[in-house]
């Protein structure tokens, strides 16, 4: 049977151990509390600056084909959110090698099935993981969409069919909650996970502390030899473990 006084006497003696040792205090409140915060803003700032970082790079990319094309290469070309550069064999190494960052694939008769309306594809190889290979794809994406409208604008309007015929109306979203709310909202939603990894941070240390630092400094002998029940002296233990997360 448990006895709660000598848990009571195992959780205070413990707890008064734990406020006079300065490396349990600093654990248990200054890391959790202070420093995880400011490592976690300060990763989110690095990540947020070597992401406009890598933006702001011109991206070198090959044209594979297109020889027949001249349409898509002028308006790849004449991008200015991409950089191309001459043609080689080992083009896939250097993607993997990060020497480019894409290649496009364009392939023979490419324009002149544009021009009689048949199916077409272009293939645009990357370095799948690659943080710059995967903004150099979107770049390239957005050049060739911006291709791609301007040959359904030419096509509708060589038949004298209005453009608003593709989006006959169009769908809006308007937030009608204060930026305080949507804030709170975003914060709400991670605010639970980070009061668990407080709790874990904040007990790791006590809870290390109270059994094997225990053995390290050879008082858990001492403390088995006290007339107490051992189940007492690990509920005592944990008590002081759940106050400290």
């Amino acid at each position: 049977m448990m006895n709660p006084r000598n848990i009571g006497i195992v959780y205070r003696k413990e707890l008064r151990e734990a406020l006079r040792d300065r490396r349990t205090l600093i654990s248990s409140l200054l890391v959790p509390l202070v420093l995880f915060p400011l490592l976690t803003a300060g990763l989110g700032a690095a990540v947020s600056l070597l992401i406009g970082k890598a933006k702001e790079e011109v991206p070198a990319v090959m044209i594979l084909g297109g020889d027949d094309s001249p349409g898509i290469l002028a308006e790849l070309r004449g991008s200015k959110k991409i950089k191309i550069v001459p043609t080689k064999e080992n083009w896939k190494d250097q993607i993997i090698n990060k020497d480019i960052r894409a290649a496009i694939e364009i392939p023979a008769g490419f324009q002149n099935d544009v021009e009689h309306q048949k199916p077409a594809a272009l293939v645009i190889h990357n370095y799948e993981g690659d943080m710059k290979s995967s903004i150099a794809t979107e770049d390239i994406q957005k050049s060739l969409e911006k291709y791609r409208d301007r040959i359904v604008h030419d096509n509708l309007a060589a038949r004298d069919i209005p453009e608003a015929s593709l989006k006959p109306f169009e769908i809006r979203e308007h937030n009608v909650a204060s930026p305080e709310k949507v804030g709170g909202a975003a914060f709400g939603g991670v605010i639970g996970y980070m009061v668990i990894l407080l709790c874990l941070t904040g007990s790791m240390y006590p809870a290390m502390d109270l059994t094997a630092g225990e053995k390290e400094r050879g008082t858990m002998e001492t403390i088995l030899s006290s007339p107490i029940a051992r189940v007492d002296l690990v509920f005592g233990k944990f008590f002081l473990v759940l106050t400290a997360a």
